[in-house]
């Protein structure tokens, strides 16, 4: 298991099932944006005018819909790759760390359990500062994830609100 949480292929699938859901509703979007058209051939009158009306609403709301769950799935699929490239690093600072006789505990690199062979000052001043080296690295990756996730979960909680207020604006309110 990898310091940098997250499953960049689960993370990927999402936006492949975010982006595919958006291209449904904007092909439904259209075919409702072209049904309510149709419906004033032969069909006249203020119930005729109402119903298109709220039919071109709807496929408005529904094409904004799609346009959000569309931005939403790049979105994900960039994070998916951006996660991908940490967890990669963060695995190569892990076994960085093991080949100097370190190891990644809880995002530390600390000096390994156990026996890591005779006593060396020279060695041991070494392996300390690969330890500082590796953290330095280590913390980077880190940060990077930390900024990536909350700013991939800002564009999720905009997306949210706005979806609602649409919800919220079909529904009459």
């Amino acid at each position: 298991m990898s310091v940098v949480p997250g499953d960049p292929a689960s993370v990927s699938a999402c936006a492949g099932t975010v982006r595919s859901v958006s291209q449904r509703l904007a092909d439904h979007a259209t075919g409702v944006r072209s049904a309510s058209a149709a419906l004033g051939e032969g069909w006249t009158g203020r119930a005729s005018a109402v119903t298109r009306r709220r039919g071109a609403d709807l496929a408005a709301a529904t094409e904004l819909t799609a346009a959000q769950l569309d931005r939403v799935g790049r979105v994900l699929q960039d994070h998916a790759t951006d996660l991908a490239d940490l967890v990669a690093r963060a695995r190569a600072i892990e076994e960085r760390a093991r080949a100097a006789g370190l190891e990644v505990r809880e995002g530390r690199v600390e000096i390994g359990w156990g026996v890591t062979g005779p006593a060396d000052a020279d060695a041991d001043g070494a392996r300390a500062v690969t330890r500082v080296a590796l953290q330095a690295e280590l913390d980077l990756v880190l940060a990077q994830h930390v900024r990536r996730r909350e700013w991939v979960l800002g564009v999720l909680r905009d997306s949210n609100t706005g979806l609602s207020d649409l919800s919220h604006r079909l529904h009459g309110g």
